[in-house]
C-alpha cells in the first residue's frame, strides 16, 4: 500500500484486517519474549505509567515507521490500547462486548453484569475507562479480540446520538445481543 493510499490514523472500526491491526498483533507478540516489559504494563495503574515505559514507545515507532500518524493528543488512548492489550493472554474472535454479554461456562448470567456494562457506556474518561476494561479483561479470563480491543479504544469519545458508529452504541447493541435478560 502506498503512503498516499494509508490513512493518517490507525486502528478503523469495522476492518479487523486493516494492516495497523497487524502492527499492533506484532508488537503484542513481541511482549512474549520481553516478559518483564509486559508485567511491568500489566502492573501499570494509569496511562501515564504505561506512556512512561519502553514498550508503549515501540508501539507508537512501530506506527509511525508503518506510516501512521499519532498525535500527541491521541497519546492516551494508544496508552489504553498497549496496557489493555499486555493484558490479553489469549486473543479470541469475539467482540469485547459479545465476550462481555456470554454467559460463562455452564452459568445463565453474562460474563459481566448489565452495572457493570453501564459504567462502561457511561464513561467519557480514558483514564477511567482504561480501568474499567482493566477489570473487564480479568473477568473474561484476560481473553480478547485485540482489533477490536483497540478499534473501540481509539474511537471512543464523549457519547454523541448523531454519530451512527459510536463505539458505545456497536458494545452495548453486541452485548444486549447475547446477554441473558
Amino acid at each position: 500500500m502506498s503512503d498516499k493510499t494509508r490513512p493518517d490514523n490507525p486502528f478503523p472500526q469495522g476492518k479487523p484486517d486493516h494492516p495497523s491491526f497487524d502492527v499492533l498483533k506484532t508488537w503484542w507478540q513481541s511482549l512474549e519474549s520481553d516478559r518483564g516489559e509486559r508485567a511491568a504494563l500489566r502492573r501499570a495503574a494509569s496511562l501515564t505509567e504505561v506512556m512512561l515505559s519502553p514498550a508503549f514507545h515501540r508501539l507508537l515507532n512501530s506506527l509511525r515507521r508503518a506510516g501512521y500518524g499519532v498525535a500527541d493528543y491521541r497519546y492516551p488512548k494508544l496508552a489504553a490500547i498497549a496496557g489493555l492489550a499486555a493484558r490479553v493472554k489469549t486473543e479470541t474472535s469475539e467482540t469485547l462486548a459479545t465476550r462481555m454479554g456470554s454467559p460463562k461456562s455452564g452459568g445463565d448470567k453474562a460474563a459481566m453484569s448489565d452495572l457493570r456494562v453501564r459504567r462502561v457506556l457511561a464513561c467519557d474518561d480514558v483514564e477511567e475507562l482504561y480501568t474499567l476494561l482493566r477489570r473487564a479483561l480479568a473477568l473474561l479470563g484476560d481473553q480478547s479480540n485485540l482489533a477490536d480491543l483497540a478499534a473501540t479504544l481509539w474511537h471512543w469519545s464523549p457519547m454523541d446520538e448523531k454519530r451512527s458508529n459510536d463505539p458505545r452504541r456497536r458494545l452495548a447493541y453486541d452485548y444486549y445481543a447475547v446477554a441473558p435478560l
